[in-house]
């Protein structure tokens, strides 16, 4: 089923993950449609944290029959599920990532890129008696790409 461009490399990850994804929502009673597969799929290989417009216009290309509803549809299902996160790093719109483990995001306020963040997170289950239940932690600047041209241009 694979569509999507995928490093060789990282194709034996790739198949794990869609695996363990599929198997998650398997057991979690869900329909495996093929618009759930293929939107997974999607996600699992593009680590880009698209919002749902730009899943959809990916995916109208190749399959033009998928529709913006089975877009939206899907990732609620699969936030309301927790196979994806829901970020709020930009105020107009959401961008999903199918890395649910707590990582922190960084923002690129030239390119709008979104970047995982790999240094670990303190993980608190309660502030000041309060419940966390939780965290989503944003950083905004500029990427390396972006810092890279502007060298160039000097």
């Amino acid at each position: 089923m694979n569509c999507f461009k995928i490093k060789l490399k990282n194709m034996e990850a790739f198949k794990q993950e869609l695996t363990d994804k599929i198997q998650l929502l398997k057991k979690k009673g869900v329909v495996l449609t093929t618009p759930r597969l293929i939107i997974l799929e999607f996600l699992v290989s593009n680590r880009i944290h698209p919002t749902a417009e730009e899943i959809f216009n990916a995916l109208k290309k190749k399959y033009p029959s998928i529709s913006q509803a089975s877009i939206y549809n899907t990732i609620k299902l699969f936030v309301k599920l927790g196979i994806v996160s829901e970020l709020f790093v930009e105020k107009e719109r959401a961008r999903y990532d199918i890395n649910t483990t707590p990582h922190a995001h960084f923002k690129c306020l030239k390119c709008g890129k979104v970047y995982d963040v790999k240094k670990p997170l303190p993980q608190m289950e309660e502030i000041e008696g309060h419940q966390v239940a939780l965290t989503q932690i944003y950083f905004y600047g500029t990427c390396n790409e972006c810092l890279k041209k502007a060298k160039r241009r000097e």
